[in-house]
């Protein structure tokens, strides 16, 4: 019998939010998240259309973020999910560090739609963690440096603790801080420590002007990167 590799997370697990849709007359649900966009997208469910949660009231079809996002996704802007999957594919066979490092932050942008990102790894045999890679419209005077030992988000991380949100905490204010020279600015801000044989291998930090990240895009991201530094720790 195969035995099928469950995907180590940092994000604890919450279950998937329900709708309920109405066009005024018919009533349907629940259906999760993806089932509306699928509907959305196949122009099954008009734009007239009005949803609710499980437990809250109706509102709008676009007042649902991953819908609002659907709509004004501009074409052949974003990478489809083929495409990310076949990229990721691509980025494990890659031998070179620096351009692994630099090619798991690039598609981890692409994945969660951040603006900038930035890559900390640790070498073999090491307990530092150093910045090896800056994608995005930013300051690159991080680039090569060591995460010093008292850093805060270097302290979470440890604990195998992800972030993300708008900068309102002491974490998120000072990881926002890092991305202070972003063109857009850090409006949210993201974490996430990649733990690979039970030790903090490296961190994968993101930002963006707009609203938070959505939790999928960022499991998305670290499952990318996650299979990338496997493989580099197989190699």
């Amino acid at each position: 019998m195969q035995l099928i590799e469950v995907p180590h997370t940092v994000f604890r697990p919450v279950p998937p939010p329900l709708w309920y849709v109405t066009n005024g007359e018919l009533t349907v649900g629940p259906v999760v998240t993806g089932l509306l966009m699928r509907g959305v997208e196949h122009q099954r469910i008009p734009d007239y259309c009005q949803v609710r949660p499980f437990r809250g009231s109706w509102r709008a079809l676009s007042a649902v973020r991953e819908i609002s996002a659907l709509q004004r996704k501009p074409a052949g802007v974003d990478a489809s999910e083929e495409q990310l999957v076949e990229w990721a594919r691509l980025i494990e066979r890659i031998t070179d560090e620096e351009e692994l490092c630099y090619n798991v932050t690039w598609l981890a942008l692409l994945a969660t739609s951040a603006e900038s990102a930035m890559f900390h790894y640790r070498e073999r045999n090491s307990r530092t963690l150093v910045t090896r890679a800056i994608v995005g419209p930013m300051s690159n005077e991080r680039l090569e440096q060591a995460l010093p030992e008292d850093d805060l988000i270097l302290k979470v991380a440890r604990r195998g603790l992800p972030l993300a949100g708008p900068p309102y905490g002491p974490n998120e204010d000072a990881l926002a801080m890092r991305f202070a020279s972003s063109h857009g600015g850090a409006g949210a801000v993201a974490m996430i420590p990649l733990i690979v044989g039970g030790v903090l291998t490296a961190m994968l930090e993101l930002s963006r002007p707009g609203h938070g990240f959505r939790r999928s895009d960022l499991q998305r991201a670290e499952r990318i990167a996650q299979r990338a530094l496997r493989r580099r720790g197989r190699s």
